[in-house]
């Protein structure tokens, strides 16, 4: 069983960046997804965390070297990381989940919208943190060839 740290969009908040690597560490996740706009965090996460840390670029990480998209195979699921604004998700995620089936995704994690969600699109499990600066994310527990996605608010905890 493979259990991934998912969040996005943090936009410079110390605050919850903070306590989410505190929360990171303490859940001991196999890895943590950055899906873009918070590069100026990033760096200093992959410091802080004990896990491997993977990052893609948002609309907002002016000049970045990140990539676009990262594709990840755990166990039997395939799972695309990107941070959405490149196929229009404000207005449907039809685009991304016809991409998501072209590269052989079974699960899309996905930001920019800052409205945490997780659906089906077609075969496609789409999974959208929210917005680390509202702290909002993710956990993905993957088993097999199953994803199950939990949204969280460390608002909560």
């Amino acid at each position: 069983m493979i259990r991934l740290g998912v969040v996005s969009d943090s936009h410079g908040s110390q605050f919850w960046t903070e306590r989410y690597i505190d929360l990171a560490n303490r859940m001991g996740y196999d890895a943590v997804f950055h899906l873009g706009d918070g590069e100026g965090a990033t760096k200093g996460m992959q410091k802080k965390l004990r896990m491997p840390m993977l990052c893609v670029a948002g609309n907002c990480d002016m000049f970045s070297k990140l990539p676009g998209e990262i594709v990840e195979r755990y166990e039997k699921c395939t799972v695309l990381a990107v941070h959405g604004h490149r196929f229009d998700v404000k207005w449907g995620l039809d685009q991304l989940s016809y991409y998501a089936e072209e590269r052989g995704a079974k699960v899309v994690l996905y930001g920019h919208t800052h409205i945490a969600a997780a659906e089906f699109v077609g075969p496609v499990l789409m999974v959208n943190p929210g917005a680390l600066m509202r702290g909002q994310y993710a956990e993905l527990v993957i088993d097999g060839d199953r994803a199950t996605p939990y949204l969280k608010d460390m608002s909560d905890i």
